[in-house]
């Protein structure tokens, strides 16, 4: 073979290589290719028929109207889970909380069919359901529940909306937000701080009268509460539930009502306010047992406790709003504040009888000199200077002319009153006094009054 003819099939093999080597390469690219779309495909193809599912539903909807317009009404179940809340304001009478509130009813045109065409597989866990994102509820009927005692709320929307959609193949919706709720209850006070409070939460449809739309409970525990709340003043030892219908004149709305009942923890009352007092009035007592001669002493005791106890119950009432009728704890601090003024009263008393009988033994003592001096020198009395007479004591020209002052008729009547024997008296009465007031003020608050129940308005 000449070189020429050897150049020429080296040549010839070289082509035929290559076109083998781009044979090879476009085939296994083309198998690659048809095994990617095996892995990805049915994905695409479930999430093409969810949409197709979705678009076919809402082809013909309308929003507007209820489910079931020619028929019978919607039935709106309810749930809610509170997370916490339940901190009472006094003064403002609401409370808060935070919860989940789910609503369950049924659609029959969101009906839809798990059919072998779409290759759809149904959610187990949720019972066929499918999740939906959030917008979906811009295109769909949903009740128009509001709740009528809300003071202020807050949808959370951090860091989405918190509202949740499940769709079942028969139609039925479950929609679900997390809302943050300051509600009015109106608190009786009576009977503060051993009270106990009925506080609700009222839903109902705003729009939609009975014969459209029906709002239920789910279940008898429909409302479930947090069990790891802890509640700074109250304990929750009740939750009521009832379905109601209001009625105004412009028809008969559907109504649900979840009744709280609530009561008051004592202990803080107690070791802020009740025992404090108690250790104001014995303090006041203290004066019975000073020397009634020391004036200073009692004197600034009767105040310090007087304005003590002043500053406290003024102390009480900023806490609580201005309410038409007595309270419980006005009764209390008003007695102590009565029994501490009493005891200041006391020593005034006291200190009044200790002047008269000063003055009474003044008297009898010039009295006596009077008559020794009248007995060495016969001086008519008449001719005494009444400025002598005055510096004896105050009072004594009128009794020497027969003119005796105006005295306390049960000085008169008793004469034998003395500032100590006054002091003996009020260390038995005063806590005898305090003591019968007590027996009669704490079974009053505990027991005298019945516990709140629901309104028999509702």
């Amino acid at each position: 073979m000449t070189p020429y003819s050897w150049n020429i099939l080296q040549h010839q093999w070289c082509l035929l290589m290559s076109f083998g080597s781009v044979y090879i390469l476009l085939t296994e690219g083309a198998m690659g290719h048809r095994i990617g779309r095996s892995v990805v495909e049915p994905y695409d193809r479930n999430t093409n028929n969810w949409s197709d599912v979705l678009n076919m539903m809402l082809e013909n909807y309308d929003m507007r109207i209820r489910p079931n317009a020619n028929g019978p009404p919607v039935k709106v179940d309810y749930d809610m889970f509170i997370v916490s809340g339940f901190d009472s304001i006094t003064t403002s009478m609401d409370f808060n909380i935070m919860a989940f509130i789910r609503q369950y009813w049924n659609d029959p045109r969101l009906t839809f069919n798990l059919s072998a065409e779409y290759n759809l597989k149904p959610n187990q866990e949720f019972d066929s359901s499918f999740s939906v994102n959030q917008k979906l509820l811009e295109k769909i009927w949903v009740p128009d529940m509001y709740i009528i005692n809300e003071k202020a709320g807050v949808l959370h929307d951090l860091t989405v909306e918190n509202k949740a959609i499940r769709i079942y193949p028969n139609g039925d919706i479950f929609y679900s937000i997390r809302l943050s709720l300051v509600l009015a209850c109106n608190m009786n006070l009576r009977k503060y701080p051993m009270d106990s409070q009925v506080c609700h939460l009222e839903m109902e449809s705003y729009g939609y009268r009975v014969h459209d739309v029906q709002f239920k409970w789910k279940g008898d525990n429909a409302v479930v509460v947090n069990s790891a709340i802890e509640i700074p003043e109250f304990i929750l030892h009740d939750i009521q539930l009832t379905n109601a219908t209001n009625i105004y004149n412009t028809g008969n709305f559907t109504c649900l009502r979840a009744y709280f009942f609530l009561k008051r923890i004592f202990d803080f009352h107690l070791i802020q306010t009740y025992i404090p007092s108690i250790l104001l009035v014995v303090v006041s007592w203290v004066s019975f047992w000073i020397n009634p001669e020391a004036s200073p002493a009692r004197v600034g005791l009767g105040i310090t406790t007087v304005l003590t106890m002043t500053a406290q119950s003024t102390g009480v009432r900023e806490t609580l709003p201005p309410v038409a009728y007595i309270k419980a704890i006005d009764v209390w601090m008003t007695t102590c504040l009565a029994f501490v003024f009493a005891a200041l009263v006391e020593f005034a008393l006291v200190n009044y009888v200790l002047t008269e009988q000063r003055q009474k033994a003044t008297k009898k003592e010039w009295k006596k000199s009077m008559r020794a001096d009248n007995g060495n020198a016969d001086v008519p009395l008449q001719a005494l200077s009444k400025n002598s007479i005055h510096a004896e004591g105050s009072g004594c020209e009128d009794q020497m002319q027969g003119n005796f002052p105006l005295q306390p008729a049960f000085l008169m009547i008793h004469s034998r009153i003395t500032p100590r024997l006054i002091d003996r008296i009020s260390r038995i009465i005063f806590p005898f006094s305090f003591l019968l007031f007590n027996m009669i003020y704490w079974p009053m608050c505990f027991y005298g009054y019945g516990d709140e129940t629901i309104p028999k308005n509702t």
